[in-house]
């Protein structure tokens, strides 16, 4: 009779903290849910959904005037200057770039970007190095690269030659290298020719980058990976998610200082302990009057007579 107790009031005890743990935890991610539903993408455009962008304005992929419809963020007041946000949900990565950085990092950071983006190759320039070398290189952070090109057909084109170089190994080269020799947009640096000609450059087999970037092997893979972005509601490029090894998202828009960087993966990489909620509290209470009520049908007694 005595096991019998001892096992009932352990058994009671687990049920009483796992329960009230589980639900704290569900407490918690419901919070964060409701930040990302309070929160999500204000004074974006003057559109009526502004959680989403405009799809038909969209896939024009042209700046028309100062308004960067799709564009980067500034741009006559028409986008948000950039900021972070939470978010919610996951990123379709099945037609990204190759992952930089170690594949069992904790933290993933998803980049959507534009070749002929000035704001991206600024930040390319002069953030992203930072990045790499405290978080990338330190096996704690990596990276994906999601094309969302919208300056024009030469970003179209610049994407599908990256993953051409891709296939020769040499995606990241070829990515960077873009970067580092970008021009004004749509002032031909990008144009097919000079794509071809970066290609020999870089020491790639000219005949099967040509060959590959004629035949828009990769076409479809762009539209694939423009549409991820405009699912998760991106509106200007650079646009980041950070991703916990959680689940847990953030969205940085815009070229943001590393230091906005740092600041969100470090706390994105240090999960707190779930708090006592209300419904935490209600459960256990529950818990408890059954744990009594079941004592005193069947007599067994929780403390010693």
């Amino acid at each position: 009779m005595k096991q019998i107790r001892s096992l009932f009031v352990l058994v009671s005890i687990l049920l009483i903290a796992g329960t009230s743990y589980a639900f704290a935890q569900y407490g918690d991610n419901m919070q964060g849910n409701n930040m990302m539903n309070n929160s999500s993408m204000s004074s974006v455009g003057s559109s009526n959904n502004p959680t989403m962008m405009n799809e038909k304005n969209m896939s024009n992929g042209t700046m028309n005037g100062g308004n960067m419809s799709g564009g980067g963020w500034g741009g006559n007041n028409t986008m948000m200057n950039g900021g972070t946000r939470m978010a919610s949900g996951s990123i379709d990565l099945s037609m990204a770039s190759p992952v930089i950085g170690s594949p069992s990092a904790p933290v993933t950071i998803v980049e959507f970007g534009d070749y002929q983006c000035p704001e991206c190759d600024s930040w390319f320039k002069n953030q992203e190095p930072a990045i790499k070398t405290n978080y990338i290189d330190t096996n704690k952070v990596k990276l994906y690269f999601v094309d969302f090109p919208w300056a024009g057909s030469d970003s179209v084109a610049a994407a599908e030659a990256s993953y051409c170089a891709g296939d020769q190994g040499k995606y990241w080269v070829y990515h960077d290298y873009l970067y580092q020799n970008q021009e004004g947009i749509q002032t031909g640096w990008a144009s097919t020719s000079n794509l071809k000609s970066y290609a020999s450059t870089l020491g790639l087999d000219t005949n099967q980058f040509n060959s590959c970037l004629d035949s828009g092997k990769y076409s479809e893979r762009i539209d694939h990976n423009k549409q991820v972005g405009i699912s998760k509601g991106v509106a200007g490029t650079p646009a980041f998610f950070i991703i916990g090894s959680t689940g847990t998202m953030q969205e940085i828009m815009g070229p943001q200082p590393a230091s906005v960087f740092s600041s969100v993966i470090d706390k994105i990489n240090t999960q707190p302990v779930p708090e006592f909620g209300p419904i935490a509290a209600l459960v256990l209470a529950i818990a408890i009057v059954s744990v009594i009520a079941v004592s005193a049908k069947t007599g067994i007694r929780l403390t010693p007579r």
